[in-house]
C-alpha cells in the first residue's frame, strides 16, 4: 500500500481524490496552480446536486450512483446550512422531448425516496410557486458551496497544500514520482494523481485524453418578494437555485458552449451578455412569471470552462505508457497485464458540468484501486471510466478498453 501520494489539481476532483487518501492515512501532498484551490471550474457560487436520468443503460446508473453517493459523503462532513442544502429539485417536463424522457424514467420504479413522477399541480405545491408542467421530483437533491467544500475536504490532516505553483513535469522513478515546475522539484511521493482538467492533457503527451474545454457561464439574479417563495431547485434546460443561500440572490446557469482554445493562451472568462441572455431564456422555460419577475434583476455572474470528453465520460484509473504501447503494440487478444502499466500514475479529470456529482465517487473508486480494496462501483463502470480508451481503441485493442485500469493489481 502506498504512504504517500500526489494530486495534481485543487478543484472538486482534487480535493476529493486527496481526501479519499488522507482519510486512509497516506499522506498527500495537493498542489494548485492558483492562489487558491477551487479557482477554476470548482469556483462557482453553487453547484447543484442532482443526476440527469434517461433509462436502464450505463449512463444513467453512473449518474444515479454518483448522486446517491454524494450525498452520502457529504451529509458524512456535516457541513454548516449556509454552504449545503439537500432542498429537493424539479426536473420539468417542459417540452416534448423532456416530457417523453421524464415518464420513461418514471416507469424504471425507482424507490419514491430518490424520485417521483408529480402533476403540474403537485410540482407547484413543492415549489412554493406556480410551475405549468408534470415533473420529477428529487426530494434529497441539494446544492453546496463548491469553493467552502474543497477547502474543507482539504483541511484534513494528512494533506499539505502546495499553492501558485504549476507542475510542467512528472517523472517517474523506481521508487516513486518526482514532480517539478520549470526544473525545481516540487514533492515525491509513492503514488501520483493527476486531477487538473484542462492542463491534463499538457502532462501526458502520449495518451490521447480527447478532452476539451467547454465555456460554461452562470448569472446571479436579486431575488424578489416573489422568487423567494421558490423551495427547491428548479430545472428546464438550465436551473434556478433557491435565494435561501442568502435569501438575497438566485443562481441561474448555465450556459455552454465549446471553445476552440490553445491552453498556452489565457482563457477568456469575461462575462457574455449573450450568455446572460441564453440563461434568461431558460428561466423562461422554467416560470414565464418569473422571468419577467426577475429579468431585470441581474447583478453578475461567473465564467469557467468545464473539462469534457469527447464521449461525456469521466477519465478515471491508472495510466499506460502511451509512447511504449505504440512502440510495443500487444496483441488484441493479450490480456490487461500485457499493457505497459505506468504503474503508481492516476487520473481523476473530465467530469465537465456534474464534478461535485461524480468526483467523489470517483476519487474513492481511485483510493480503492491504490489500496487493494473492493471497488465501489461494477466492473462495467470501472471500464467505461479507463482513462486509456481512446488510445487503445485507435489501436483496434477495443477489448482492452474494455477492461479496468489496474485490475491485474485488485483484491475483491
Amino acid at each position: 500500500m502506498a504512504n504517500s501520494a500526489i494530486v495534481i489539481g485543487g478543484g472538486i476532483a482534487g480535493s476529493s481524490s486527496a481526501y479519499a487518501l488522507a482519510k486512509r492515512g497516506i499522506k498527500v501532498t495537493l498542489i494548485e496552480r492558483n492562489a487558491e484551490i477551487a479557482s477554476a471550474a470548482s469556483g462557482n457560487p453553487l453547484a447543484m446536486l442532482y443526476p440527469r436520468l434517461s433509462g436502464d443503460d450505463l449512463s444513467s446508473q453512473f449518474a444515479l450512483d454518483s448522486y446517491l453517493y454524494s450525498l452520502a459523503f457529504y451529509q458524512s462532513l456535516n457541513l454548516p446550512a449556509s454552504d449545503f442544502s439537500m432542498c429537493g429539485m424539479l426536473q420539468l417536463g417542459f417540452n416534448a422531448r423532456e416530457l417523453s424522457r421524464i415518464k420513461k424514467v418514471a416507469t424504471r420504479n425507482y424507490p419514491t425516496s430518490v424520485l417521483q413522477y408529480i402533476s403540474h399541480d403537485q410540482a407547484s405545491t413543492i415549489a412554493g410557486i406556480s410551475i405549468d408542467h408534470d415533473a420529477l421530483y428529487f426530494p434529497t437533491a441539494a446544492w453546496i458551496q463548491p469553493k467552502n467544500l474543497c477547502h474543507y475536504l482539504t483541511q484534513h490532516p494528512n494533506i499539505t497544500i502546495i499553492n501558485t505553483q504549476q507542475v510542467n513535469q512528472l517523472i517517474k522513478q523506481a521508487q516513486g514520482f518526482e514532480v517539478y515546475s520549470h526544473h525545481h522539484l516540487l514533492a515525491t511521493a509513492d503514488v501520483l494523481i493527476i486531477a487538473n482538467a484542462n492542463d491534463a492533457q499538457i502532462l501526458l503527451p502520449d495518451l490521447p485524453l480527447n478532452t476539451k474545454a467547454v465555456r460554461g457561464q452562470v448569472s446571479v439574479l436579486d431575488s424578489t418578494i416573489n422568487s423567494r417563495k421558490v423551495n427547491t431547485i428548479i430545472c428546464s434546460d438550465g436551473y434556478l437555485s433557491p435565494s435561501a443561500y442568502t435569501a438575497q440572490s438566485h443562481c441561474l446557469g448555465a450556459s455552454f458552449s465549446d471553445t476552440e482554445t490553445t491552453l498556452a493562451e489565457p482563457l477568456d472568462l469575461t462575462l457574455a451578455e449573450a450568455d446572460h441572455t441564453s440563461n434568461l431564456n431558460k428561466l423562461n422555460n422554467i416560470s414565464p412569471a418569473l422571468y419577467q419577475d426577475l429579468k431585470q434583476n441581474l447583478t453578475g455572474g461567473r465564467v469557467s470552462y468545464r473539462c469534457s470528453t469527447s464521449d461525456y465520460w469521466p477519465l478515471v484509473g491508472e495510466l499506460i505508457d502511451g509512447a511504449n504501447l505504440i512502440k510495443n503494440p500487444v496483441r488484441p487478444s493479450a490480456s490487461s497485464e500485457s499493457l505497459p502499466w505506468l504503474s503508481g500514475l492516476y487520473i481523476n479529470a473530465a467530469h465537465g458540468s456534474k464534478g461535485f456529482t461524480s468526483a467523489p465517487l470517483c476519487a474513492e473508486l481511485l483510493a480503492s484501486m491504490i489500496c487493494h480494496q473492493p471497488l465501489p462501483v461494477s466492473n462495467e463502470l470501472a471500464c467505461q471510466l479507463n482513462p486509456n480508451r481512446f488510445l487503445l481503441k485507435t489501436l483496434g485493442l477495443k477489448k482492452l478498453a474494455k477492461t479496468i485500469a489496474s485490475q491485474h493489481k485488485i483484491s475483491g
